[in-house]
């Protein structure tokens, strides 16, 4: 809970710019408001917040990944699509984004991937609601950890490494048409940000959920990494990722997960530590 009220904190200085640049003091002060609902989750003894603490950290992603339309612009770093475009040539013959689907043309794996992406915030939410219906609080908290590591880094990087990637530059790929392609498009139209590309977010989540699930509920957690070998293939298939960025979002995705489990290690043997704070 507090690396993530240390990310909304850092995401209000950018909001404040694009309210005194623009006027429009709506995203600030909602984001202000789950600030403080935050803050109040640390205050010592206050038991009767617990299930706002276990759930905020998770239930602030989509919040902070909405206002990154905002906050991206107000920081003003020139995007970077030029030097991801440079590091795909070093690494693949051809452009994965623009290619995959035309030479794997077919309705029905387009359908089956885009379905595995559509599926994203099952593939993430599903597994802590699992764990904190089951009453294995423990567990519930070394994977909330991890997301929020996973996240943080995702959407601190954004603002100062902001790419566009594909979708935004050169439009849809050439995927087979189908009603599960059309609903995530329509889905991204709406509910995408742009500059957050680089690395995939979804690619980069899914890995940490599907880990955490295997590590912690073994059978649902297969079924959560086949689901999201489908999603991390379906971000390039579809044209909405650079092959570099779910490339990018494996290894960081890896490295999350990694770290979360050093750092809930080091926090269950301190000697006072409250593993249930």
């Amino acid at each position: 809970m507090a690396l993530t009220l240390a990310l909304l904190c850092l995401a209000a200085w950018p909001l404040w710019i694009h309210w005194r640049t623009s006027g429009d003091g709506e995203p600030l002060a909602l984001h202000m408001v789950v600030v403080a609902l935050a803050a109040a989750t640390l205050v010592p003894r206050a038991t009767a917040l617990r299930p706002i603490r276990d759930w905020l950290p998770l239930l602030a992603v989509p919040l902070l990944y909405v206002e990154l339309r905002w906050i991206i612009p107000a920081i003003g770093v020139a995007h970077r699509d030029a030097t991801v475009v440079a590091w795909e040539r070093m690494l693949f013959p051809s452009n994965p984004s623009a290619t995959l689907a035309t030479r794997f043309h077919s309705v029905a794996l387009s359908e089956a991937l885009h379905l595995s992406y559509a599926l994203y915030y099952a593939i993430v939410g599903i597994p802590p609601m699992v764990l904190f219906f089951t009453g294995a609080r423990r567990k519930l908290e070394a994977t909330t950890l991890a997301l929020v590591i996973v996240y943080a880094i995702c959407f601190l990087a954004y603002p100062l490494f902001p790419v566009d990637g594909p979708r935004f530059l050169h439009g849809a790929a050439p995927a087979p048409d189908g009603p599960v392609r059309r609903y995530v498009l329509a889905l991204l139209e709406r509910g995408s940000s742009r500059g957050t590309a680089f690395p995939s977010s979804h690619v980069a989540a899914s890995v940490v959920a599907a880990l955490c699930a295997l590590q912690h509920q073994r059978k649902l957690g297969v079924v959560i990494a086949i689901v999201a070998v489908g999603l991390t293939i379906a971000t390039v298939y579809g044209g909405f990722h650079y092959a570099v960025d779910a490339l990018a979002g494996l290894v960081l995705g890896t490295a999350a997960w990694l770290t979360s489990i050093a750092v809930w290690r080091n926090r269950t043997l301190t000697p006072g530590s409250d593993p249930g704070l």
